[in-house]
This record gives C-alpha cells, sequence and structure tokens, in this order.
C-alpha cells in the first residue's frame, strides 16, 4: 500500500508540472505578456519597464525556473489590478469557493447516492422512473438558469432567502443548489446503474437467501458499487472547484470564480495564473485521494496490489 501511495503521488506531482509547465508556455504564446499587461495607451516606455519588473526581458529558460520557483514557494507574483500579491487573493477567495463547492457536493453526495441507491432496489416501479427522469432534466439545465429561477421563487416572490451576498447560512442555500443539480444527476444515474448491477449477482442473491436483514444486505450492496461512484464524485468535486464561475458570478459570491472573471477584464496576467495553478492542485489532490480511498472500500483492489507486487518481486529474483 505503502508503494502504491507513492506512486500514486509522484503521478500526481508530475501532473501537476505538466499543467503548470503547459500553462507558462500557452501564455507566452498569445504575443507579448508586458503589452497585454501593460493598458491600452501606454506608450513603449512603459511597456519596456513592466517587461523589466516581471523579468519578461529574460531567456525563457530562465523565466521558467523563477515560475517553477515561485510555484514551490507559493508565490505567484503580483497582481497588476489590485496591487496585492496573488496569493493573498487568491487563498481567501479559494476558501470561499470551498464554503460554496463542498455545501453543493454535500447536497448532490447524500441524495445523488440516496436516490440513486433505491432507483436501483426498486428498479421498473415508479419511483425509479420518477428518478430517471428528474436526474436527465438535472443533466439537462444550465446552472445559471436553474440559479436564476431559484432566485425569482426564493428570494423575489417568496422572499425566504437572499438573492446575493456571502453573509451567513442562508446565502449559502442557492447557489449550493444551483452548482449541485448536475452532480446530483449524475451520481444518481451512476448510483442506480451500480446498484443494479450488485443486485442481479449471484453473491447478492446468496445473501437474501441466508435471511440477511435489509439495512445489512443494503450496505454489502453499496460498498461493492461505491467504486464508481466515488470516481465520479471526485471528478465532480474537483469540477465544483474549478467551474463556480457562472454561479458566483450570478449570486455574487467572492470566490475564484468572480476573481477569474476580474482578472480577465483587467487583462490580470498573474493572477489569472495563480488561479488556473491552484485549481490545478486542487483538482490532483481530489483525484489521488479518490486513488487512495480504493483499497479501503474494496479489498479486492489491495489483493491485485500486493499480488502485482509479489509477482515483481519474484520477477526480480528469478532474473537475478
Amino acid at each position: 500500500m505503502t508503494r502504491y501511495t507513492l506512486s500514486r503521488l509522484l503521478q500526481g506531482l508530475v501532473a501537476m508540472w505538466v499543467i503548470v509547465t503547459i500553462v507558462f508556455f500557452l501564455a507566452r504564446l498569445g504575443g507579448d505578456a508586458a503589452a497585454l499587461l501593460a493598458p491600452a495607451d501606454a506608450t513603449p516606455e512603459q511597456i519596456a519597464a513592466i517587461r523589466v519588473s516581471y523579468g519578461f526581458d529574460q531567456p525563457l529558460y530562465l523565466q521558467y525556473v523563477d515560475y517553477l520557483r515561485g510555484i514551490a514557494t507559493l508565490d505567484f507574483g503580483q497582481s497588476v489590478s489590485y496591487r496585492q500579491p496573488v496569493a493573498d487573493l487568491v487563498v481567501p477567495a479559494m476558501v470561499n469557493t470551498a464554503r460554496l463547492a463542498l455545501a453543493a457536493f454535500a447536497i448532490a453526495l447524500v441524495l445523488g447516492v440516496t436516490f440513486g441507491a433505491i432507483a436501483g432496489v426498486r428498479a421498473g416501479t415508479r419511483y425509479d422512473q420518477a428518478v430517471r427522469g428528474l436526474s436527465v432534466l438535472g443533466q439537462s439545465v444550465p446552472p445559471f438558469w436553474l440559479g436564476m429561477l431559484l432566485v425569482l421563487l426564493f428570494s423575489i416572490n417568496l422572499g425566504w432567502l437572499p438573492a446575493f451576498g456571502s453573509e451567513g447560512f442562508t446565502s449559502l442555500i442557492l447557489p449550493a443548489c444551483a452548482l449541485a443539480a448536475f452532480p446530483l444527476a449524475s451520481i444518481a444515474r451512476l448510483t442506480r446503474s451500480s446498484v443494479l448491477e450488485i443486485v442481479a449477482r449471484d453473491q447478492t442473491l446468496f445473501e437474501r437467501s441466508k435471511g440477511v436483514g435489509p439495512a445489512t444486505l443494503m450496505s454489502h450492496i453499496l460498498r461493492n458499487a461505491s467504486l464508481p461512484v466515488v470516481t465520479l464524485a471526485g471528478i465532480q468535486l474537483g469540477a465544483m472547484f474549478s467551474g463556480t464561475i457562472v454561479v458566483e458570478n450570478l449570486f455574487a459570491w467572492p470566490g475564484v470564480g468572480q476573481l477569474a472573471i476580474q482578472g480577465i477584464q483587467a487583462r490580470d496576467f498573474a493572477l489569472i495564473q495563480g488561479i488556473v495553478v491552484v485549481n490545478t492542485f486542487v483538482f490532483v489532490a481530489l483525484l489521488f485521494v479518490v486513488d487512495l480511498s480504493y483499497g479501503w472500500l474494496d479489498p479486492r483492489v489491495r489483493a491485485i496490489k500486493t499480488a502485482v507486487k509479489s509477482r515483481v518481486e519474484a520477477t526480480v529474483e528469478a532474473a537475478a
């Protein structure tokens, strides 16, 4: 298990390095970065000064080394529009985005697994048909449109919840619901399919014939059906962190999405780079946690790892 964890950690670090390298070179393929940072009416002398202050006058390989060194020390540079270090802007915004994403994820995971599991056990019933229909609807409705409907109903017509801002728990409910709709539908559909597959196995029929109680039987079914659901849930959570731009701007939520829009409008080169790198790190870290959870959820995964390790060791000994 230790070797597997280290290999996954190494794969995650390599993925991070590849992505930040791509970001570095793509940002410089768009033309003169100093000219992009400068105001529209900037003089050549001002552009040259920006080029020197940001190190764009140095050779490309030195810029790349400084870029990697800065990422390693959480130094993403200085924001042009805010006149502050990028890390001081991105970290508080990421905390707000995490609040929104985790709240939406909790709604999507709990309801998605519950609805999907019951639909899988009661396949063919009206409940199953309703879950499948709502799942298709949830995957078809854009989050911004659902968000506007929620604001119209619960804020304007009923006056129960605030439409904008981030003050208190009530401000979190509408954006979290709008963000949770698509992953909830996806998790419910996949949970239903996985449960249907497990229910049809001989193992489940054998447990039923032995008189295993409904709660214990459902626990076994969910544990065996959990691997694909965990994978999808990890991907959806990572997508929530990086895909909250529309929802955050709709509800004026002070997260990374809203900060990214402001950075794009201000042509804030360093700020956009910092946001992309932080989102990449979060996504890779979540996938790493998902990979580690496989061994805990399914003993067969641990058995496969042990068998592969033993075979490799035997091959090495035979070759020696």
